[in-house]
C-alpha cells in the first residue's frame, strides 16, 4: 500500500471523527471526544495503552516518513 493511501485513509478517519464530534456537540445523547478521553484516562492501563497508541502512530505516521 503507498503512503498516499495510508494517509489518505488516516484523513478519512480523523474527518470521520470530527463529524461526530459535532453531531454529538449538538446533541446531549452522543458523547463528545472530550468525555471518552476522559472516561479513558481515568484507568491506568487504559491510559497506558492510549500512550502507546499515540506513540504507534507517530512513529508510524510521522517518524518513518522522514526515512522514506
Amino acid at each position: 500500500m503507498s503512503r498516499a493511501v495510508t494517509l489518505a485513509g488516516y484523513a478519512v478517519v480523523v474527518a470521520v471523527m470530527a463529524v461526530l464530534q459535532l453531531r454529538a456537540a449538538r446533541r446531549q445523547r452522543l458523547a463528545t471526544a472530550g468525555a471518552v478521553l476522559r472516561t479513558t484516562l481515568r484507568s491506568p492501563a487504559l491510559h497506558l495503552l492510549l500512550v502507546a497508541a499515540w506513540l504507534w502512530l507517530g512513529w508510524h505516521v510521522f517518524a518513518r516518513a522522514s526515512h522514506g
